[in-house]
Formats: C-alpha cells, structure tokens, sequence
C-alpha cells in the first residue's frame, strides 16, 4: 500500500516550500491509504490478517534531487541532508499525527489474529497498538528526539544554505510533538506510515524530473 509525493509540486512562484499544504497532503494520503486497507487483495489469507491487524501504509516521495537542484544545494552536503532530513521528518511525523487521528475518530476493529484477539482493545487504534502500546510509544518517542539533530548546516563552513530552515525545523518538531501527545491518548491506526521507495517507474508517470 505505497504512495509518493512529488517534492517539486510544494514549490511556490516565489521558489519557497508550501510547509502547510505539504501537511495537508500527508493528511489526505494518509487518511485514504488506510481506507484502502481492507479493500486491498493480498497473496495470502495471513498476510491479509496481519496486514488488517497492523494496517502498515508506505507513503513517500520522489524528485528529492530535482528540488534539492532548483534551490542549488549538493546532495553531499550539511544543508542537503537538513533539508531532506526536514521533509522527511514532517512527512513522517505528520502521518503518525494523522494516524492517531483516525484512531481517534473511528470505532475500534476486530481483531484478526490469535496475538491482537487476547488483549484488550478500547479505542480505533489499530488491533497491533495494543499488543505494542509502550515499544510503540518509545519509538514515536526516538524519532521524537532524532528532530534535535536536524540543523547542523547552520553552523557549517559550507557555501550553502537551506531557504526557511528554522520554519522547516519547527514544523518537524510540531509534527512530532503533536504525533507523541496524540498518540499517548488514542494510539494509532497504522503500525507504519512511510517508506522512501526507489520510485524510478512511477516517477515518469508523476512528471518527475
């Protein structure tokens, strides 16, 4: 259950990153990957029963270089890795956000494998969170914290420099914030939200450059 992103539709007339409506697509994808769950065929009946208990989404994106080109920045470099290290934490961040959103608003599943059948489940989540509740959370937590580390380009010897980094930060913290705190009272609807798939088929039929 994959979907990618093409970065270069976030960029502005004016050459800048729309952050918002970046959110609002990582919103809307989300929310109908997990709709798509249990209308998906899968190769086996316990693949489907696994898949109905943890519901894992891939959302991702593609044409990273296209856009790390248009705003002149090398792939090896401080500010390269900043600023795919922000897209990459709001995109995340973000989806967990909206995941625990659905848990929130939906009535709670019925559970399809003998493990998610013997506990107990109170809200939307899906039937996994709760066999998982506490190593989940850390996990949210961890990727909590790795946001701190984003920004080392600022201090860096290198000739370049990332355009709304410090808008780019606190929006991977706000995502990451909001993921946690939500989480903590409605778990999440999905075990997996993303994953950076190599996109190289469907980058043509997106306009990737």
């Amino acid at each position: 259950n994959l979907a990618s992103f093409n970065l270069m539709k976030f960029l502005t007339p004016a050459g800048t990153f729309d952050i918002p409506a970046y959110r609002h697509a990582v919103d809307v994808l989300i929310t109908a990957m997990d709709i798509l769950v249990d209308n998906s065929g899968y190769p086996t009946e316990a693949i489907g029963r696994n898949s109905h208990d943890y519901r894992p989404l891939g959302l991702g994106y593609a044409n990273l270089g296209a856009l790390l080109m248009a705003w002149g920045l090398p792939y090896d470099s401080d500010a390269g890795r900043d600023f795919a290290g922000c897209l990459t934490a709001i995109m995340c961040g973000q989806a967990y956000l909206q995941s625990s959103r659905v848990a929130e608003q939906c009535a709670p599943l019925a559970a399809a494998t003998p493990l998610t059948q013997s506990i107990d489940r109170q809200g939307g989540a899906c039937p996994g969170f709760y066999v998982n509740r506490e190593p989940f959370l850390d996990v949210i937590r961890m990727h909590r914290a790795e946001v701190n580390k984003i920004g080392r380009s600022s201090g860096s010897d290198e000739p370049f420099s990332v355009p709304q980094l410090d808008e780019l930060i606190d929006a991977s913290r706000d995502c990451w914030d909001k993921a946690l705190a939500h989480g903590e009272k409605h778990g999440y609807r999905n075990s997996q939200v993303t994953v950076l798939a190599p996109t190289g088929t469907i980058g043509f039929m997106m306009d990737c450059d």
